[in-house]
């Protein structure tokens, strides 16, 4: 499992230099979007591979956040096992300095964080969100994922409209775990390792899908604009 996360620095920085020509395979059914619950009229525009996401209301029962503007892939099962890259290339305008999701990995579950979320801080910094939960009940019976806390990246996404290349490296073992490495304009910026422990009553997660767009606590005024996404299944060199 640990076969990406022992890559060292000078290494992972050719690997994602070189995320323009890997070998290629069928990247469904995490090529396969659409709108997750539903947006306000007006706030989520698709124009081919790009997406223009704005301030929409949370459509989605339950939960505490307030705001969201996202589309959702088809779920694969979890114990699929390979590696997905997903990129865009990301332009964010607001007034406000929101913290907000911009990727996450689901599986379905109610309550707690998701397996994966990266988020845009006021700073403009990006981080991860990541929780095992406890038990398969709803509720936020949770712990939060060591490996992922406490990581920021060294870029700041500004709100100016300056456009970003983010990209998303996956790495799914087929036993319900994965490695996540994030790069913005080729530069290597936080990655993290999600592996529940066995036992415990841990929550299994039986599927994974990806969510994009953006999902805050609160409503602010923004325009995220994601040019030319798409996801790729990629073949590792070794």
């Amino acid at each position: 499992m640990l076969r990406l996360y022992a890559f060292t620095s000078c290494f992972l920085t050719g690997f994602f230099l070189a995320l323009g020509i890997p070998e290629v395979v069928q990247a469904s059914p995490l090529q396969a979007w659409r709108v997750s619950c539903g947006a306000d009229p007006g706030a989520l525009v698709k124009k081919g591979r790009t997406y223009i996401f704005k301030t929409s209301s949370n459509h989605c029962p339950g939960g505490i956040f307030n705001q969201r503007s996202e589309i959702a892939t088809d779920h694969m099962s979890a114990s699929r096992a390979g590696t997905y890259l997903f990129s865009t290339n990301l332009a964010v305008t607001s007034p406000s300095a929101e913290t907000f999701g911009i990727f996450q990995i689901h599986d379905g579950r109610n309550g707690c964080a998701p397996p994966l979320k990266i988020n845009v801080l006021p700073s403009g910094h990006l981080t991860f969100d990541s929780e095992y939960k406890i038990g398969s009940k709803p509720g936020n019976n949770c712990r939060k994922v060591s490996s992922m806390m406490g990581q920021k990246s060294k870029v700041r996404i500004k709100r100016d409209g300056s456009e970003y290349k983010l990209d998303v490296i996956v790495d799914f073992d087929g036993h319900g775990g994965f490695e996540v490495f994030v790069a913005v304009d080729d530069r290597p910026q936080i990655k993290g390792l999600y592996s529940p422990p066995a036992g415990k009553g841990f929550f299994r997660s039986q599927k994974y899908y990806f969510k994009h767009g953006s999902y805050s606590l609160n409503m602010f005024p923004y325009t995220l604009v994601s040019r030319d996404m798409k996801v790729k299944r990629v073949k590792l060199r070794q």
